[in-house]
């Protein structure tokens, strides 16, 4: 076959192919009709363009991804008759995405890896709640669809009703003399409480202060990243008192969150000395942030715009110098309480996450991190220098791996304060969106991404996405092969917030 010199070749790369697409919203988002989207789907099959998420909006499907590892690039395809080729054969980490989408709107992924619910729970009031034609449900609901476990194993499942101190989800484990073999799985979607439909109508005030309560311990990472979604689609960008002021709240976030994690994991670990230590360290942090910031928790410090407040500006310095003081005071005992004999016995090669488990289920922040992945947001975030972040990565990939890189990036989140208190960031360019933006934040548990659509002020659909989701799913594969007492230390040691995976 002879092939014209002026001939366009189809591109090898899936990033090419999306390009070919019709431009919909300034240089990043592209429409694909069925042929497209399946040539986009096959190259990603050697391609290692990186996925970040999948959503719908009610008319189309859209899969973002990281072109050259830093610039968000949206391919978008209307289903056909409520169907797509979904992508989980190719990037298992849009398996859970593909489930939510099927729950909320309908949209059935063809060859998916799996097709059960994750939010639905068969008590809800319409199937599809979110699309133009809700269906309606079926009586009584059925039970839990879990796969299939031998007969010879004994089933342990745990929450989210037993009284038990965990997140609210069911978590069933097949075990054979007191391990987990063949099977661990979750069945989550208890904590759904449909931010994503709440969120339309919201003016970007009101989003983003509803952002700042989807996740405890994450309401700066949401609220900044839906912010930068909010500026993207409007043409804007965060002046210098902003841009410094997200930095430090976000890293003063990082630090409680971190020390949260860490009291969580030493409790079953036995490590009582360390999880106090971590506990009385966080109290004292919360306790500024309530008293200078007017919120433990930092909810409502972060705004949208261009326009910066001094006021909060000069608050956020303020918490940063004394935040600074109490890690680097405590830092001594943390590691005297890390160096316990016996600690190192009970979590050195426990709930070990491989590195390629990781890439590719997408698991980042410290989880995927202490794994050998050089996964941090932060280098793409306005405010923040390359140089800061120098905490490096673990390659064990197990609780103490985790344990250790939360303790190393407690120093690292002290050294940044007192660099980014003393420095005058360059205001980044807004991404110029034409209606439509996505935004981004590292959270203390890996990368949050939001994307909005705005229509005369207000938000017209919105997408949100959490480290949370990816967390659980990597669970399950790390959980094979424990012990059953390690299970609830594993568990704690990924910071999992079933709110995360639920939204």
């Amino acid at each position: 076959m002879t092939v014209r010199a002026d001939a366009d070749p189809l591109p090898r790369n899936a990033a090419g192919l999306i390009r070919r697409g019709e431009a919909e919203a300034g240089a990043w988002r592209f429409r694909l009709d069925e042929d497209g989207w399946r040539d986009m789907a096959e190259a990603l099959r050697h391609d290692p363009l990186p996925f970040v998420t999948l959503w719908a909006d009610g008319r189309d499907v859209h899969a973002l991804f990281l072109d050259g590892g830093e610039r968000p690039l949206v391919a978008s395809v209307e289903p056909y008759g409520g169907r797509y080729l979904g992508l989980s054969p190719v990037r298992p980490a849009a398996a859970p995405f593909e489930r939510c989408m099927q729950d909320l709107w309908g949209f059935s992924a063809m060859d998916a890896r799996d097709s059960r619910p994750w939010l639905d729970q068969g008590l809800w009031s319409a199937t599809w709640p979110l699309s133009d034609r809700p269906g309606p449900v079926a009586w009584p609901p059925e039970p839990p669809d879990f796969r299939s476990v031998p007969a010879e194993h004994m089933i342990l499942g745990s929450g989210p009703a037993d009284g038990g101190h965990h997140a609210p989800g069911h978590l069933r484990l097949a075990l054979d003399g007191g391990g987990v073999v063949g099977q661990a799985e979750w069945r989550l979607g208890y904590a759904h409480r449909g931010v994503v439909a709440r969120l339309p109508g919201l003016d970007a005030d009101g989003a983003v202060r509803l952002a700042g309560r989807v996740v405890a311990g994450a309401s700066v990472a949401h609220q900044s990243a839906l912010c930068r979604a909010i500026e993207s689609a409007m043409g804007q960008a965060a002046d210098i008192a902003t841009t410094r002021s997200r930095v430090l709240l976000a890293e003063i976030e990082r630090a409680a969150t971190h020390l949260l994690d860490l009291s969580r994991v030493a409790r079953p670990a036995g490590a009582a000395a360390l999880a106090a230590e971590c506990e009385r360290v966080r109290e004292a942090i919360l306790e500024r942030c309530g008293r200078v910031g007017g919120h433990r928790l930092l909810m409502d410090c972060v705004s949208p715009g261009g326009a910066g407040e001094p006021a909060m500006d000069d608050a956020a310095a303020s918490m940063a110098v004394g935040v600074a003081d109490l890690l680097e005071s405590a830092r001594d005992r943390l590691v005297r309480c890390r160096a316990w004999p016996g600690l190192e016995m009970r979590i050195a090669g426990v709930g070990v996450l491989e590195q390629l488990v990781a890439r590719t289920l997408g698991v980042g922040g410290v989880v995927g991190r202490a794994s050998g992945r050089e996964e941090d947001l932060r280098r793409l975030v306005p405010g923040y220098r390359r140089e800061w972040l120098d905490s490096g990565v673990r390659r064990g990939g197990d609780v103490a791996a985790r344990i250790d890189l939360r303790l190393a990036e407690l120093g690292s989140v002290a050294r940044v304060l007192r660099a980014a208190v003393g420095s005058a960031p360059a205001v980044a360019r807004a991404l110029p969106g034409v209606g439509e933006g996505v935004g981004y934040a590292e959270g203390p548990r890996g990368a949050v991404w939001y994307w909005v659509r705005i229509v005369d002020g207000r938000i017209a659909a919105a997408h949100v996405c959490d480290p949370a989701l990816a967390q659980a799913s990597a669970l399950e594969h790390v959980l094979v092969g424990a012990q059953a007492e390690d299970v609830a230390m594993i568990v704690r040691s990924f910071g999992l917030s079933a709110a995360g995976a639920d939204l």
